[in-house]
Formats: structure tokens, C-alpha cells, sequence
């Protein structure tokens, strides 16, 4: 039974990474629409790669954690790009795999816009 269930699994997860990848172009055009020329924007992207927590998130990016939520709200709820973690008190985020199959950091729409953000940081994450 264990084996079947981890089946359906993969099988649902390759059938998620096949429409992802064919509808490429949908994701890109929405992400450039949600980051505009915002390098703080494209850096929640950039730093969500692996879970992070809110404050954590902030002191990267540079901002006030008070304005993080402005910043990540269009990622979040039914666009699906990061989601929101909750453990405890503690909140963390991390980006969703449709980000990492259309190859965000090295896509020529947000790779200038992440250079410049890590340039303007001195070169961190």
C-alpha cells in the first residue's frame, strides 16, 4: 500500500512539473507583472529558495519587517510563488517549485534585477 501511495505521489508530482513546464511563459509573464523593476521583489524570490524566517527574510532584503508583508503578499495566497509557514510562534517562507522549474536566477527577466539587488547589498546571499 506504502509503495502505491509514494507512486501516486510521483506520478502527481511529475504530472505538476510537466504543466509547469509548458505553461513557462504564463508563470514568467505573471512573475515579471508581480516584480515590475523591484530588486526587493526579486529578491524574496531569490532568498525564498530555501525556508527562511520573516525576520531573517527582512534583514536579508534590507527593509523594516514591518513593511515585508506589503512586499510579500503578491506571492502569496492563491498565485502560490512562496508560501507561508507557521511553526509555533515563528513564521518562515519558502518558494514554490514552480519558481525553480523555470529557471528563476538564470532567466534573462530577473537574473539583472537580482545581480543588482546583491550588488547594492554587497554582494550577499
Amino acid at each position: 500500500m506504502d509503495n502505491k501511495l509514494e507512486l501516486i505521489k510521483s506520478d502527481t508530482n511529475n504530472l505538476n512539473r510537466i504543466a509547469s513546464l509548458s505553461n513557462s511563459g504564463i508563470i514568467i509573464t505573471e512573475l515579471q507583472k508581480i516584480i515590475g523593476g523591484s530588486k526587493i521583489k526579486a529578491a524574496i524570490l531569490h532568498l525564498t529558495k530555501d525556508k527562511i524566517g520573516a525576520q531573517e527574510l527582512a534583514d536579508a532584503i534590507g527593509i523594516n519587517i514591518a513593511n515585508l508583508a506589503v512586499n510579500m503578499k503578491p506571492f502569496l495566497g492563491t498565485k502560490g510563488y512562496v508560501v507561508e509557514i507557521r511553526e509555533g510562534r515563528n513564521k518562515y517562507f519558502l518558494r514554490s517549485q514552480l519558481v525553480d522549474l523555470i529557471g528563476y536566477e538564470s532567466a534573462e527577466e530577473f537574473a539583472p534585477l537580482i545581480s543588482s539587488w546583491q550588488s547594492k547589498r554587497g554582494g550577499q546571499a
